[in-house]
């Protein structure tokens, strides 16, 4: 990195990280200790910034998913083998629902007693609850009060044993404790977002890193010197900023044009910025504009005016938001550029991530003019219906091959397909056919009509159609009457983590 004033703003701001993101892990660890959680002992991979790597990742503080669990322990377990510090930044300025996640239970529409055996797949469905009050900024949700979350959980562990899960329901029981937990010891409403970190690390998915949120790193007097730049020349970022994402749409021949981000709009004296103005106490964010007036630069969002900025003055007003209750925070590609730049020395993104950081790499380099630390992707899918799902493979193979299977048996002979009956009973029709194909040639050479054989050959051929039928079409029944959404739930690489037993013992 050949960019003086950001190598020294780097050292500042990587040391600050550590020292915040130790002190919110001790914090939430005291708080998970009273809860009667995280009894074990843990050891942090952290240190000095200034004589270790920094190895980062980071997501939304959601319910995870296998893919999201995985990319932690790959980073963390990383980090570990090679004596590293690793972070992971909690995307709390986001909106959502942090305590959102699905489960399966039974299809209502073909009522609750469904009977399964090894010829069905189980028509499962996809059935969405939440662990939180309200939907908003992830920074201010908060759980269920005690009793109605207890009373929630119980129903899905209940749903979960009644459609035959009992590993899922036993492993979720021992989730549902620690949320219940959690929401006890504060009558008021306990962070959805901080239980959600709370509970995973319980069960070793990013237990040793630190972590801390990004709207705490955007307090950071670095974080406020990193972005008064931008602010000073907002027309001429934006431009390089939208810049970026064109050639990158036509390098890879992206034709929508909301990916991998959206392009900010620009007019003569006003435009926007890749920036949030967050206000934690009205739980609101809005897109950060720029206008240009006779006095200097006026910042906006939702149409109201923050402040002026002069040139002499753009960190100290960036600095008086945070006093006012409000903060910048970065959307985006500017998002991992910041994290990049200013902290890590390598970034593990899941499979999305993988796909938009070529992008902030160019942007990294045609506004910084230095070359970006690195990035890696780790992600996994992991099947709660594996078995189900292999089945529903057989059957949908069946029915892309029932057409060959009846026209051309004689290609699959020998391979299992068939059961030994019917490969018996093909072995006899594919003989007579041949033989009637071959009078019929005889026939036609000897100029002799061939009428009566062609008759014989279709009946053969109906026969043929009627023996794979009634072999196939059975399953077939099965695989018709299912829906495309319990094909979803069945095929869903995206059941929380705690549905998996190995994952909470």
């Amino acid at each position: 990195m050949k960019n003086a004033a950001l190598v020294d703003l780097r050292l500042q701001a990587r040391k600050r990280l550590v020292d915040s993101a130790e002190q919110f892990v001790l914090r939430l660890s005291a708080v998970a200790h009273r809860a009667g959680l995280l009894s074990g002992d843990r050891p942090l991979l952290t240190g000095d910034p200034s004589k270790k790597p920094i190895v980062m990742t980071g997501h939304q503080p959601v319910v995870f998913h296998s893919g999201l669990t995985f990319k932690y322990q790959t980073a963390e377990a990383f980090a570990a083998r090679h004596g590293l510090i690793a972070i992971a930044v909690v995307i709390d300025t986001d909106e959502g629902d942090a305590g959102a996640f699905s489960f399966p239970t039974f299809d209502a529409s073909q009522g609750s007693s469904q009977i399964f055996s090894s010829d069905t797949v189980p028509q499962f469905v996809s059935k969405s609850t939440t662990l939180a009050q309200s939907h908003g900024l992830f920074s201010a949700s908060r759980l269920k009060p005690y009793d109605v979350l207890s009373k929630d959980l119980t129903a899905v562990e209940t749903q979960l044993r009644a459609i035959g899960r009992y590993s899922s329901a036993s492993a979720f029981h021992t989730v549902a404790g620690q949320y219940s937990a959690l929401a006890e010891i504060s009558p008021a409403g306990f962070s959805a977002m901080e239980a959600n970190l709370i509970t995973r690390w319980n069960a070793n998915i990013g237990g040793r890193m630190l972590e801390l949120p990004l709207s705490a790193i955007c307090r950071f007097p670095e974080f406020i010197r990193f972005t008064a730049p931008i602010l000073e020349r907002p027309f001429e970022f934006a431009q390089c900023y939208n810049q970026t994402l064109t050639t990158f749409r036509a390098e890879h021949r992206i034709r929508n044009e909301a990916n991998p981000f959206p392009n900010l709009v620009i007019e003569d004296d006003w435009c926007e910025l890749p920036f949030w103005v967050i206000d934690h106490s009205a739980g609101t964010r809005y897109v950060l504009q720029v206008r240009r007036e006779s006095d200097g630069l006026a910042l906006e969002c939702n149409r109201e005016r923050l402040l002026t900025l002069q040139k002499s003055n753009v960190a100290e007003a960036l600095t008086s938001l945070l006093f006012a209750g409000q903060q910048l925070v970065p959307r985006g590609a500017l998002i991992t550029a910041t994290l990049r730049l200013l902290f890590s020395d390598l970034f593990v993104h899941g499979t999305g991530g993988g796909q938009y950081d070529p992008c902030t790499d160019a942007l990294i380099r045609n506004w910084w003019s230095v070359e970006p630390s690195p990035f890696a992707v780790a992600s996994a899918s992991r099947l709660l219906f594996a078995d189900e799902r292999q089945k529903l493979i057989q059957l949908q193979h069946v029915e892309s091959q029932l057409r060959n299977m009846q026209y051309n048996p004689q290609r699959l002979q020998g391979t299992k397909v068939f059961s030994a009956t019917l490969e018996e009973r093909l072995a006899f029709l594919l003989h007579e056919k041949e033989a009637a194909v071959n009078q019929m040639k005889s026939a036609r050479e000897a100029g002799e009509s061939a009428h009566d054989i062609g008759r014989e050959i279709q009946r053969i051929v109906d026969a043929i159609k009627v023996e794979v039928s009634q072999e196939f079409e059975p399953r077939l029944l099965v695989l018709r009457s299912l829906t495309d959404q319990n094909i979803s739930a069945i095929t869903s690489r995206t059941w929380p983590w705690f549905l998996f037993p190995d994952q909470t013992t």
